[in-house]
């Protein structure tokens, strides 16, 4: 049971990050240059940490499976 709470929950985390990174935010909404740089800069870091919980809830997926 536990097991399974928290690989949904890295899948949902990871899903939230990665469609939060691949939004062109900048497109919509004009910020002053510093925050267009440091909204670049959190995207460039939230689309690794989105795949990393996609990778720890495979993992947890994997090991759960009895051969």
């Amino acid at each position: 049971m536990c097991r399974r709470f928290i690989r949904v929950l890295l899948l949902m985390i990871g899903s939230a990050l990665v469609a939060f990174a691949a939004l062109p935010i900048l497109a919509f909404v004009h910020f002053k240059e510093p925050l267009q740089t440091e909204l670049m800069a959190s995207k460039l870091l939230l689309l690794p940490v989105g795949a990393i919980c996609f990778v720890g809830a495979a993992v947890m997926s994997r090991n759960g499976v009895q051969h």
